[in-house]
């Protein structure tokens, strides 16, 4: 078993299995469960206030929307703290039970710039034949602050497909 601080790798019967290290995993949901409760706190605020100002009910309502978008996340974050994504001997890669690549298919790993947060940052995408990137769908693998952070990820990536990296940043 090796650990990428971030994630574990355990190499079993044939497939290479990376999920989320538990640290990371209890990180990630305690992040979203303590923004959410610190949203539903500012929301109590508004509240308390809702009968002098009209206004202090719709910001107390945002508020509470938001905690429950990050409580949703969190619960999300939760159910899918333990799904594998699988890499076959063969080349197939999966995450959970969902196929992203066929068997074969995958000509490299790919350090890209990111397709949505800050300016530098970077996400590991699978590049297929014709160029066609695949990012992969957990919320634990999207995005690095710089494509130094995503190397050792993507070189475990491409050692178990035995394929080569490749950047574009």
């Amino acid at each position: 078993m090796e650990d990428l601080a971030l994630y574990v790798v355990k190499r079993e019967a044939g497939r290479c299995v990376f999920v989320p290290s538990p640290m990371f995993a209890a990180i990630m949901v305690g992040g979203f469960g303590a923004g959410s409760a610190f949203l539903v706190y500012l929301s109590t605020l508004f509240f308390r206030r809702a009968g002098t100002v009209s206004a202090n009910l719709w910001f107390g309502a945002i508020f509470l929307l938001v905690a429950a978008f990050s409580a949703g996340l969190g619960i999300r974050a939760w159910r899918t703290r333990r799904t594998p994504l699988n890499i076959e001997r063969g080349g197939r890669v999966s995450y959970g039970e969902r196929e992203l690549c066929a068997a074969g298919t995958v000509r490299a790993v790919r350090i890209a710039l990111s397709r949505g947060g800050e300016p530098n940052d970077c996400e590991v995408c699978l590049e297929l034949d014709g160029g066609k990137l695949v990012p992969l769908p957990s919320q634990y693998f999207p995005g690095f602050n710089s494509s130094e952070h995503a190397r050792p990820f993507a070189k475990a990536l491409a050692e178990s497909l035995g394929v080569q990296i490749t950047e574009r940043v």
